[in-house]
């Protein structure tokens, strides 16, 4: 058995610790007021967060995988017009925070709320990452094993029931458990539109009534929810990593008078997703007097150099965990990738409160730095950097890693000289997605920030405290265009590689 590199292992094993350090404090929380705990646990207020949050979770990873699925279709498999504008379209609520795409339809309807506005925004927000993911994957599938079921006489649903489904669903899988997580951990959304979950109940404990017994209990039932996901995810995905032998030609569907109802189809989506927040934001912008531009110029700044910094940080152990645990595969490892995404579903305030109290009591030097930010955004989105650094990694036939050892080079060497740089689109699309994860990212970056330090998102979260959205408008939309950017390179090779398929 090939020894991993060290730097992989000491880089994925400091990560498994960090993301312990919010489990350890709910942990120390709970043993402390253990009776208190239980009775919280007991009440018939949790059963129905408990019921919110499942019912929430599952409808809008189902709404999610529908959405996402018929548009990767459509604009890769078929010859959808304006196949690419439409993958923009499909992409672009990635750049949109959630909390300011239900901000957009607060501002103009206000009695927009509850557990079907909750699950309407959420789905929306959400499906970009099915839509990236089956794209991708319906691109690099066999084709020529589709065109041989066909010529058997099975018809176009018999052939994607039977043939591409079984290519495509482990990127499904895969992308349905983002969507899961990220719903378990919603803050921001949830708070706007008054739906009670275990995250803005969990919130409510801390902010009202400084119960963090309470709190830290709920918080625990959150993290076992992660863990029943997890499982079921990865018993049910298939085999993840086995890359197509022969792809045969890539011939577009032909839909005939279909063609223009799914245009138009998808750009009714693309206008719920991007469309009506962002025309309303513009509208409260014009709204807005004495607005201080350099004031909005030194947060795009503050916003762009903490997203980059993060992205880096958290590409670099996502690469780490991610060569270890593929290619050198062990327990250890796979012990360590289970916890990178056992605190991925925990609310970042609970994370934030766990790091405030390792610095404040363990490691002073980085209370109220940006190193304490930094590890935030390590614990929270490490698993977001996970999928898309690996699946290129996997996807290397190892064939190719053979031919480079047979010419005389070590191990590590044929995987930094050979399988990084075919993989480093995959790479640097984890790091795309990470910074622009952290862009939009709120309640950590309120607690745990130096006090020189503000953001775009934190300034829009005090504007829409107060409901003063005319001045939240202008922050949104500054936020809205430079997340634009990783948005649309994530999206920049998917539009490739749909406009080679002939």
């Amino acid at each position: 058995m090939q020894r991993p590199p060290i730097a992989a292992v000491a880089l994925g094993l400091l990560a498994a610790l960090a993301s312990l350090i919010p489990i350890g404090y709910l942990l120390l929380r709970l043993f402390e007021g253990f009776e208190a705990a239980l009775a919280e646990l007991a009440r018939a207020r949790t059963l129905e967060l408990l019921l919110n949050t499942i019912g929430l979770t599952v409808s809008v990873s189902l709404t999610a995988l529908a959405i996402g699925a018929v548009q990767a279709w459509l604009t890769v498999r078929t010859n959808l017009p304006l196949a690419p504008v439409f993958a923009v379209l499909a992409t672009l609520p990635l750049a949109i925070p959630s909390y300011v795409l239900a901000l957009g339809y607060l501002s103009v309807f206000p009695w927009f709320s509850g557990f079907w506005a909750a699950w309407f925004t959420l789905s929306l927000a959400t499906s970009p990452y099915v839509f990236l993911a089956l794209s991708a994957a319906l691109i690099s599938s066999n084709f020529a094993a589709e065109e041989v079921a066909r010529s058997l006489g099975k018809n176009r649903w018999q052939v994607i029931k039977s043939v591409t489904w079984p290519q495509v669903r482990p990127a499904a899988f895969a992308s349905v458990l983002l969507v899961a997580l990220y719903t378990l951990s919603e803050f921001g959304a949830i708070a706007l539109l008054r739906f009670d979950t275990f995250t803005r109940a969990i919130y409510n404990a801390y902010r009202g009534s400084f119960d963090r017994t309470s709190a830290a209990a709920l918080a625990l039932v959150l993290v076992a929810l992660t863990l029943v996901v997890i499982y079921f995810e990865r018993r049910y995905r298939g085999d993840r990593w086995q890359a197509p032998t022969a792809s045969g030609r890539k011939r577009r569907i032909d839909l005939g008078r279909a063609r223009i109802l799914a245009a138009v189809g998808l750009g009714i989506i693309g206008l719920f997703g991007a469309g009506v927040p962002v025309v309303s934001l513009i509208g409260w912008s014009v709204n807005q007097t004495g607005f201080d531009l350099l004031r909005l110029g030194e947060l795009v700044a503050s916003s762009l150099a903490v997203a980059i910094a993060a992205g880096v940080v958290i590409g670099i152990f996502a690469l780490a965990i991610s060569v270890w645990n593929l290619r050198y595969s062990s327990r250890l490892s796979g012990a360590v990738d289970l916890t990178a995404w056992a605190a991925h579903a925990l609310p970042a305030v609970v994370v934030a409160l766990a790091l405030v109290y390792f610095g404040a009591n363990l490691v002073p030097g980085i209370y109220q730095s940006i190193w304490l930010l930094l590890l935030g955004y390590l614990i929270l989105f490490l698993p977001n950097a996970l999928g898309l650094v690996g699946t290129p990694i996997a996807l290397v036939p190892r064939s190719i890693e053979e031919v480079a050892r047979s010419q005389g080079l070590s191990k590590n060497a044929a995987l930094t000289k050979v399988v990084l740089p075919i993989a480093l689109p995959g790479i640097l699309a984890g790091v795309a997605l990470a910074s622009l994860t952290v862009l939009k990212e709120l309640p950590a970056t309120l607690l745990l920030r130096p006090n020189e330090l503000d953001t775009l998102a934190t300034e829009l979260w005090q504007a829409t405290e107060v409901l003063a959205y005319s001045q939240a408008a202008p922050y949104a939309l500054a936020l809205i265009i430079i997340a634009g950017v990783p948005a649309l390179a994530l999206n920049a090779q998917a539009r490739k590689l749909i406009s080679e398929v002939s």
